[in-house]
C-alpha cells in the first residue's frame, strides 16, 4: 500500500498560520466582560423583579414587558438615544390604553431620559409620562417639566412631578425659583437628562425627584396623604391625555403635547434606592 503525503506550499502556510491568528485574536478580545458598575452588569439588573413597564424604543414603540404595542401615536419619529434610539415627538404623543401590572401599585419609581429645551410659549407644561386618570386632565402619575417658565435658550429645566391622592393632587415642587432652587438642573437642548420620580407611602409621604442619579430636591411635607389611583388607566408618553384625540378627559386647552426626545422609559412597583437610581444613570448613561 502506498503513502500519500500531503504537501504545503509556503503560501499555504502563510494562510493557516493568519487563519489561526486572527482566530486566536478573537477568542481573546470578543465578548469581554466589562466591569460592573456599582454592582450591575446592566441597567436591566437594577431591581429587575419590581420593573413592571419598559420601553427602549430600539426600532419599536411597544412596552417590552407585556408586549403592548401603542393604541394610538401621532408626530413621532425616531433618533440617536441615550442607548440606542429614541423617539422624538413634534407635539405628538404614544397611547397605551391599558397596561395592567401599572395599575394595582402602592409605591413606584418612573425612570426616563429626556433631551428638549424650554419654550417661549407661557405656561408650557411639557407631560413625559402619565398614567391617566380616567375623564381627568391631571393623571395618576404625572410626570412633566416647566418648559415655559423659561424663555427659550434657558438652560435650567424644571422638572415637575404630581400624584393623585384620591380627592386631589399631591406634587413635589416648593419653590423652583428659589435658592437653593426645587426640581431644576441645568441641561442645554442637546443634553440627555436622566429624570427620576419615586413615590413612598409614609408620614409624610414622599415624592421625590432626581436628575443624572443625584437628588434636586422635593417638598415633602405631604402628611400622610396616600396614592390613591383610578382605574382603569392608560398610559401617554410625551403628552397629557387631553391630547389624545378620542379619550374623555376635561375641557382644559392649556395641556400641551411635548417637544424633544425621550428614551429608556422604566415603571417599578417599587420606591428605587438612591444607590439603584445612581446605578442606573451611571449605566444607561454607558450604554449599558
Amino acid at each position: 500500500m502506498q503513502n500519500k503525503i500531503l504537501k504545503w506550499s509556503g503560501s499555504g502556510l502563510v494562510a493557516l498560520a493568519l487563519v489561526f491568528s486572527l482566530n486566536s485574536c478573537k477568542d481573546k478580545n470578543d465578548d469581554v466582560d466589562l466591569p460592573p458598575i456599582d454592582g450591575y452588569n446592566s441597567s436591566d439588573e437594577v431591581a429587575a423583579a419590581n420593573r413592571v413597564a419598559y420601553w427602549n424604543f430600539d426600532g419599536n414603540q411597544m412596552e417590552s414587558k407585556s408586549g403592548t404595542a401603542p393604541t394610538k401615536s401621532d408626530r413621532v419619529t425616531y433618533t440617536s438615544g441615550i442607548k440606542g434610539q429614541a423617539v422624538k415627538f413634534d407635539s405628538g404623543f404614544l397611547f397605551y390604553n391599558s397596561i395592567p401590572a401599572l395599575d394595582g401599585m402602592t409605591a413606584w419609581s418612573v425612570s426616563c431620559w429626556v433631551q428638549t429645551q424650554n419654550s417661549q410659549a407661557p405656561g408650557y407644561t411639557s407631560m413625559l409620562f402619565q398614567l391617566t386618570k380616567p375623564g381627568s386632565t391631571f393623571g395618576n402619575i404625572n410626570l412633566g417639566m416647566e418648559t415655559g417658565w423659561r424663555p427659550a435658550g434657558n438652560d435650567t429645566m424644571v422638572y415637575h412631578g404630581w400624584f393623585s391622592d384620591g380627592g386631589g393632587l399631591q406634587d413635589n415642587r416648593n419653590d423652583p425659583f428659589g435658592d437653593p432652587a426645587v426640581g431644576v438642573v441645568k441641561a442645554g437642548p442637546t443634553t440627555w437628562v436622566n429624570v427620576v420620580m419615586t413615590y413612598s407611602k409614609g408620614d409624610p409621604t414622599q415624592l421625590l425627584i432626581y436628575a443624572n442619579g443625584q437628588s434636586i430636591g422635593a417638598y415633602n411635607t405631604r402628611g400622610t396623604s396616600v396614592y390613591t389611583p383610578s382605574t382603569p388607566s392608560s398610559v401617554v408618553i410625551g403628552a397629557w391625555l387631553n391630547n389624545v384625540p378620542g379619550e374623555a378627559h376635561t375641557a382644559d386647552t392649556w395641556p400641551h403635547a411635548f417637544v424633544g426626545s425621550i428614551d429608556q422609559v422604566r415603571v417599578y412597583n417599587k420606591t428605587l434606592t438612591e444607590a439603584e437610581i445612581s446605578a442606573l444613570y451611571k449605566l444607561e448613561n454607558a450604554g449599558r
